[in-house]
């Protein structure tokens, strides 16, 4: 079976505000959010400019200045994931999680440093835990990811479902179109799956998802 890079969902450039200071807050513990918050940001622009190692250095100085604060352990962790040092994202977003149990974008990508790994069933749990959250932006992708978790496992039927689940709430999402399209054309459904290889082919022509959609379309007889 093809292997899909998770997608990971990354907010590290969604998440530039951070919670406004108690009126109780001392002095020194003030200037130290804002020391933090500062590292925190120029974190965020030397990622953005491309400048990745001088990022995570700012990153990790703010969570030495402000450890509780689970916003930037999990845009440590964002930036670990990124660079394939997965057991050290893992560490990261657990830290973010048990300071923040409502954090959904931490759970997503904790889910995503146990599939890089191969912890399918851990990443299934944290994917779920994500999904559990009342306030989350993108559930969609944790869906997709839970059904690539699920057809890792050979377990198809769910897998379909959260590929179904991911696109009932975003129709253009291409990776669950051209996932469960593998998963439908595994199972015989083969004019099913061709309709999601079409979606896959006709909503990202370019992209590597696409054009494989286009090639496995072209070996079943439907290559228009």
């Amino acid at each position: 079976m093809a292997r899909m890079r998770v997608s990971r969902n990354v907010p590290l450039l969604l998440l530039a505000a951070l919670l406004s200071s108690c009126a109780t807050t001392s002095p020194d513990a003030e200037v130290r959010k804002l020391e933090a918050r500062s590292s925190y940001e120029a974190g965020v622009k030397s990622i953005a400019d491309g400048r990745v190692s001088l990022g995570l250095a700012s990153l990790k100085q703010a969570v030495e200045i402000e450890p509780t604060n689970a916003l930037y352990h999990n845009a440590v962790g964002a930036v670990l994931l990124n660079v394939g040092r997965f057991p050290d994202a893992q560490v990261e977003f657990q830290k973010a999680v048990e300071l923040d149990p409502t954090y959904a974008d931490a759970y997503h990508n904790l889910g995503s440093s146990f599939a890089e790994q191969g912890k399918w069933e851990d990443a299934i749990a944290s994917y779920k835990k994500a999904l559990a959250q009342t306030i989350y932006a993108s559930p969609e992708n944790t869906y997709n990811n839970l059904g690539y978790a699920y057809w890792a496992l050979d377990r198809r039927q769910e897998a379909e479902e959260a590929f179904r689940s991911a696109l009932q709430l975003e129709p253009k999402l291409v990776p669950s179109h051209f996932w469960l399209a593998v998963l439908l054309q595994k199972e015989g459904r083969k004019e099913e799956a061709k309709l999601h290889f079409q979606a896959a082919r006709d909503l990202e022509p370019t992209s590597a998802l696409g054009k494989r959609a286009a090639e496995v379309l072209k070996t079943i007889g439907d290559g228009g």
